[in-house]
């Protein structure tokens, strides 16, 4: 009789298949739906707070030491018709996508309730008494405030960035294999996890280095 198949090497198996759920039940956010909403909306209270946070992420990008050499050369964000775009010099434009969960969706029940994905991220969705049903108002990230969202866009890009150089594949084999054990922490062994983490904690440090100074002054 055939040994039983270690746990280990069936991981990739069920994450891919928790993956292909989740996948199913996600919606995206389309960025002019909160643009062209209402005035003192929440849709497009959410879409001024992105708007501030993808300055303050260029700030960062122009100006920072930390910054340097992110991810390739010079980097720049702005805010298109639907996705994120992000800008990297030498290489082109490409987009970000910000999707949030739908049922049953197991991307985001651990962490900070951001996981990446092959365009972008998935972000997990508001339950509490004052949830809408809306997957945009509802959304984790929107209600997010400006430098939160900022540090998880940075983070973010450079994820998608590297799946985009590495392949797919070679990333979600790492992630499968290395980011989902929960001896050895959430993405510890992984270098794409573990350069984004660092660039998040480099950004959150500007920022609050940048905050005392405009207290200071």
């Amino acid at each position: 009789m055939p040994a039983p198949a270690s746990p280990v090497r069936l991981l990739p198996l069920w994450s891919s298949i928790l993956l292909s759920l989740g996948a199913c039940s996600s919606a995206d956010i389309r960025l002019y739906e909160l643009r062209d909403a209402e005035a003192g909306s929440p849709e497009r209270a959410a879409y001024d707070r992105l708007a501030e946070a993808v300055e303050l992420a260029n700030e960062f990008l122009e100006t920072s030491e930390f910054a340097r050499g992110f991810p390739a050369g010079a980097a720049h964000l702005s805010l298109d018709h639907t996705d994120i775009l992000i800008r990297i010099a030498g290489e082109g434009i490409f987009p970000m996508r910000i999707q949030t969960t739908g049922w049953a969706d197991p991307r985001t029940f651990f962490g900070d309730g951001v996981h990446p994905t092959d365009n972008g991220f998935v972000t997990a969705r508001r339950t509490d008494r004052d949830a809408t049903g809306s997957e945009t108002t509802d959304s984790a990230f929107l209600l997010l405030e400006p430098p939160e969202m900022a540090g998880l866009l940075l983070r973010q890009a450079l994820t998608v960035h590297e799946i985009r150089v590495r392949g797919s594949f070679d990333y979600w084999i790492n992630y499968n294999l290395l980011g989902l054990d929960p001896s050895i922490g959430w993405g510890d062994d992984s270098t794409v996890n573990l350069r984004s983490e660092a660039l998040l904690a480099a950004f959150e440090q500007w920022y609050a280095e940048r905050a005392a100074a405009e207290v200071a002054g």
